[in-house]
């Protein structure tokens, strides 16, 4: 990948001082760009182009001359210093007085970025609203042209704690890295994404980022409690999307036991916006316990929430199955057992006399038979006939993508599958 810089050149008339970040200090400058670029340089940051975005104001008070100090040579010549090394590029951009120039502005912007980019981006001296402009562009191009935001800076000279004119050339200003406030606008996104959908890989791509820099603050623990929470909602939102009725109720008690240490960490500054998350995930699961009918209503729930319509019918109708595995003494994870129970709830639905029965009904008669006289219960009975004619019907009708007689329409399935759960739960809970 192609590591650029951007700048936006402003201004002011401004005053030279020192700057410093991760303990790498500067020679004195007026530019930040330059303090900038020589501490990155220094920590092997391998840059490759550097990229300033001037308007005619800017150019007129700092690109050729200095505005502060006449005889100091202007950002451009100071930028002279890199070739060779790095390549320099200025791009004029018009002042952003009205909606055709930001409209301008961003394609300028655009036009930079190719496709895997990594930029770094210093909004130390910019002119106006530029920078949230340019803030917004660098966002679109993630999506648009795959480019990552390595770094926002900016040099704080006000955090000196002296009036401008008083600051001197020894003076240090702190270079603030805001990368992870930008990180608010990735965490937007996860969050839409996975409160929508239910997809988590955005999320765990974050909360990744958010091991790494726990690690870096030896923060040990809370690394591995964030680790091991992304871990497991990944499986988890892995395992309802393809319907792994095996694995989802233990997948779900895993995540709710996580969810008690990844509250208490939540607050830690980088991962600060996953906290809603978090709430919101503790409060769906607190339901989840050892009984894995429950489980599997609140599995369904999760899947309405996420629009995940197609998993919630399938889960729903195989959950009614394992149901009646579980009151009659059968392993829903034996195929042969279950082929039993579901050909007894079928004959009994179906009040299908013997000559009818399956060939697997037949070789089990006797269980087949004993099965049927327990299915008696009116509860039972009810049940049963939510599953074949409602549930069973529905759950074909999206799995065969609605090719068959009287499909129904779209918009319809969500509300069912919400009505069904309500009639479920009342046999069920």
């Amino acid at each position: 990948m192609t590591i650029k810089f951007f700048s936006f050149l402003g201004t002011g008339a401004y005053t030279k001082c020192k700057y410093k970040f991760d303990n790498i200090e500067s020679g004195s400058s007026c530019y930040v760009q330059e303090a900038l670029i020589d501490i990155l340089l220094k920590k092997n940051v391998d840059l490759e182009s550097i990229f300033i975005f001037k308007t005619e104001e800017a150019t007129n008070a700092n690109w050729s001359k200095n505005k502060k100090y006449p005889s100091d040579p202007g950002l451009k010549q100071i930028l002279d210093k890199y070739k060779g090394k790095l390549s320099i590029n200025y791009v004029d951009i018009p002042s952003g007085q009205n909606e055709n120039e930001l409209w301008e502005i961003f394609d300028k912007v655009l036009e930079q970025i190719d496709k895997g980019d990594e930029i770094i981006f210093d909004i130390t001296h910019s002119f106006r609203s530029i920078p949230i402009l340019a803030l917004i562009i660098l966002n679109y191009a993630k999506f648009i042209r795959k480019c990552e935001i390595k770094g926002i800076y900016y040099g704080a000279i006000e955090a000196v704690g002296k009036e401008v004119k008083d600051i001197e050339e020894s003076d240090i200003a702190p270079i603030f890295d805001l990368t992870p406030f930008v990180r608010l606008l990735d965490w937007t996104v996860g969050i839409d994404r996975f409160i929508e959908t239910g997809d988590a890989r955005h999320i765990n791509y974050l909360m990744k980022l958010g091991t790494k820099e726990l690690h870096l603050k030896g923060m040990k623990d809370e690394r591995n409690i964030l680790s091991d929470f992304a871990q497991k909602l990944e499986n988890y939102t892995r395992n309802v999307a393809t319907c792994r009725g095996k694995e989802i109720s233990n997948g779900g008690l895993e995540l709710k036991d996580t969810l008690e240490d990844a509250v208490s960490i939540a607050d830690k500054a980088y991962i600060k916006p996953m906290k809603p998350v978090i709430d919101r995930l503790n409060d769906r699961f607190k339901n989840f316990s050892d009984d894995e009918n429950k489980n599997m209503l609140e599995i369904v729930k999760w899947c309405s929430e996420h629009n995940l319509i197609q998993q919630g019918f399938t889960i729903l109708d195989e959950g009614i199955v394992n149901f009646f595995c579980e009151k009659f003494g059968f392993d829903k994870n034996n195929i042969k057992e279950r082929k039993i129970i579901e050909n007894a709830i079928y004959i009994k639905h179906h009040s299908l006399s013997k000559n009818k029965w399956r060939e697997i009904a037949l070789k089990n008669e006797k269980v087949v038979n004993n099965i049927l006289k327990k299915l008696d219960s009116e509860n039972y009975r009810n049940l049963i006939r939510i599953l074949y004619t409602e549930i069973k019907p529905l759950r074909n009708d999206i799995n065969h993508a609605g090719y068959k007689d009287n499909p129904m329409n779209a918009k319809k399935f969500e509300d069912k599958l919400n009505e069904l759960i309500n009639k479920v739960e009342k046999y069920i809970v």
